[in-house]
């Protein structure tokens, strides 16, 4: 489960000094040739990890892939594949090409319910409810001082950490893009921005609830891949699902396994969850790499033995995996209209 490689920005603020420019040849919101090349390179290190236990070859029940409907995750998956899949042998169609095409599905953004929850009235709802709170609601009146400034200089009313993290965000693409920042974000970034941009993502999934919505439906999906290839209900040559989203995809998975902790998730952010059979026992290992080269092991709390069976995982999950999400995603209130789902 991983973010898209580097991207140009995706969004911009009133009185951005680059709010013209095109990102030529690339356009906005879309992947870098850095971009490109860590996501192929990601894939190559999956290879090598992973080369024994998939084998050498391409084979349509190998795999389930899945992305969103946006174009850096459907191109990330693509590279991701050409570095873990490339054809051997009999496979190479091309002697100039060492490449073949890997099919993938998605759901139409609008209606995504797996790696991003669109359309969920709930959600907002809820998260209204965690904010009016006593904790969350003293933390916010901290940033006071940051929202003015930010207002202030950026041409755009800045109220909360999402506000903030858009900044952030943007930002940080235009720095990559090796354009020059503008003289005010000397002021606040990175270092003034980074931590609440990171508490932004944990408020999206701060309560059981909020991770039933944000992260339940893809941890349900995973969970019950689990149990049938334990069950032998898979085809029988598969043994890889992925998931390309966006940073929160990431986030609100791990969150709703409790193994989340404060951080900014990066481009190429990569989570594994393993399968592991030991005679007729099965367990379960989580692994994380985002800011660095290296990939650490996650220790889901609750669990009494390592690795976490499957069986005690699942039981552990139960309060946050929706039986129903439409029932879930209604709101209280019957009058209450959510606010239009931002891009991603």
């Amino acid at each position: 489960i991983y973010r898209h490689g580097q991207r140009t920005p995706a969004s911009t603020y009133p009185a951005d000094p680059h709010i013209n420019e095109t990102f030529a040849p690339y356009g906005w919101g879309q992947l870098t040739n850095e971009g490109k090349n860590q996501q192929y390179e990601q894939g190559k290190w999956l290879r090598e990890r992973y080369d024994h236990f998939l084998g050498s070859k391409y084979t349509s029940d190998l795999l389930e892939a899945v992305t969103t409907d946006v174009d850096r995750t459907k191109m990330s998956t693509a590279l991701m594949f050409a570095g873990l899949l490339p054809p051997v042998g009999d496979q190479i169609w091309n002697e100039n090409l060492l490449w073949q095409p890997i099919p993938t599905s998605h759901q139409k953004l609008s209606e995504d319910k797996l790696l991003l929850v669109r359309g969920c009235p709930r959600f907002s709802e809820a998260l209204n409810e965690v904010l009016k709170g006593e904790e969350v609601k003293k933390e916010l009146d901290a940033q006071q001082e940051l929202y003015k400034y930010l207002s202030e200089h950026a041409g755009v009313e800045v109220k909360d950490p999402w506000g903030v993290e858009d900044i952030y965000s943007t930002l940080r693409a235009e720095e990559d893009f090796n354009l020059t920042l503008p003289e005010w974000s000397k002021e606040v970034y990175p270092d003034k921005l980074r931590d609440i941009t990171a508490w932004s993502f944990q408020l999206n999934v701060w309560n059981k609830e909020l991770k039933k919505i944000k992260g339940g439906p893809l941890l349900k999906k995973i969970l019950n891949d689990l149990n049938a290839k334990a069950e032998s209900k898979l085809p029988e040559g598969r043994k890889l699902y992925v998931y390309a989203g966006h940073d929160s995809t990431v986030v609100n998975l791990l969150s709703a396994l409790n193994v989340w902790e404060k951080q900014i998730p990066v481009y190429n952010i990569l989570a594994i969850i393993e399968l592991h059979q030991v005679e007729d026992k099965y367990s379960v290992k989580v692994f994380l790499r985002n800011s660095t080269e290296t990939l650490h092991e996650l220790k889901v709390p609750g669990c009494d033995e390592y690795p976490c069976p499957l069986a005690e995982l699942t039981k552990l999950s139960a309060d946050v995996l929706p039986d129903n999400l439409e029932a879930t995603c209604k709101s209280t209130d019957e009058h209450y209209v959510p606010p239009t789902d931002s891009a991603p």
